[in-house]
């Protein structure tokens, strides 16, 4: 065979072994083991902040939004902005901090991985600055709440119907009477001490109560508030604000590391895509396409196909000359 025909047969290079399937290999190992860790971090940080947030909501609804009480309480209003601020902070952590956690994990977006970082850490300073502000307030609602509730219920009890209903179901289900006591209703001369303030129901015949309850609703609320700020706080600080503090701490190592191993698999997967090989068998078959460039040079070809040649003896050389010269002098 001819140096061409074996020079073509060289420059006929061979293909790279491929690993599962090529490049597209390539961009599912982008999101495949080396990813598993960090999502699952992701993952249980969104479902144990979904829990928290379902959780206080469930709270909130019970002991806030739907308790009759609440509405007793002028300063508890439910278009503050306190309350605004809490509505849209508690939308955010049941379902979008979630959703953008999620697509960041899936999508390996470094933009999408720190938006929900910095989301996550708003979210944590509101809490803290909600939660200071209510400190303040609360202990002035509660330093004002029996002067409110006298100025209210002199004004509205019996004139609005709403008021009325209201403060008789507070008096019959918590056992009190009035604001502070029975007195307020001895001494006004436009009521009568109503059935709602009678420990037992009076006689058929009769309005007046042979025994009234003797302790004032305004301990019952003050008691109510106390208690629903215990349980809010303990769920907004207790278990919301330290679970958020505990993933910011974890996160931003986590996703710090994550980020960089995705700009080593994305500069990977872009030698991949040029030399047409997965990161893998790029490693590994090194030393093979050094071995095949070498090949492919016309003048390893041409020393490959030559035969194979007797290497000389420059000593035997000279004693031939040597010989040959005393052969002329005998001449």
């Amino acid at each position: 065979m001819g140096v061409g025909a074996t020079e073509g047969g060289l420059r006929r290079r061979m293909p790279l072994r491929r690993v599962g399937g090529g490049v597209a290999t390539g961009a599912s190992g982008l999101g495949g083991r080396a990813m598993r860790y960090y999502r699952l971090w992701i993952y249980t940080c969104n479902t144990a902040l979904l829990a928290g947030a379902l959780a206080f909501c469930g709270a909130a609804a019970r002991t806030v939004l739907f308790d009759f009480r609440r509405s007793l309480v002028p300063s508890l209003t439910l278009y503050q902005p306190s309350f605004l601020y809490a509505y849209l902070a508690l939308a955010t952590q049941g379902g979008a901090l979630q959703l953008l956690g999620c697509l960041a994990a899936l999508r390996l977006s470094e933009k999408l991985l720190n938006a929900y970082w910095l989301l996550l850490l708003v979210l944590l300073f509101g809490d803290v600055v909600l939660g200071a502000f209510w400190a303040f307030k609360f202990e002035r609602i509660c330093q004002e709440l029996k002067p409110t509730l006298r100025i209210r219920f002199q004004q509205e009890y019996g004139s609005s119907s709403e008021l009325t209903a209201m403060w008789d179901r507070l008096q019959e289900e918590d056992s009190c009477c009035g604001v502070s006591g029975p007195s307020e209703f001895n001494s006004s001369l436009r009521w009568e001490i109503p059935p709602s303030c009678c420990v037992e129901p009076p006689p058929v015949n009769s309005t007046k109560c042979s025994k009234t309850h003797t302790s004032g609703c305004d301990e019952r609320l003050l008691a109510y508030l106390k208690a629903t700020a215990s349980i809010l706080a303990i769920l907004g600080y207790c278990v919301l604000a330290f679970l958020k503090l505990c993933f910011l701490g974890i996160l931003r190592y986590e996703i710090r590391e994550m980020i960089q191993k995705i700009r080593i698999l994305r500069t990977e997967l872009e030698l991949t895509n040029a030399n047409g090989a997965v990161p893998g068998a790029i490693r590994a078959e090194s030393a093979e396409s050094e071995r095949e460039s070498l090949l492919v040079r016309p003048e390893s070809a041409a020393l490959l196909s030559s035969p194979p040649t007797q290497t000389k003896n420059p000593n035997g050389n000279n004693n031939y000359e040597m010989r040959e010269y005393r052969s002329h002098e005998n001449i």
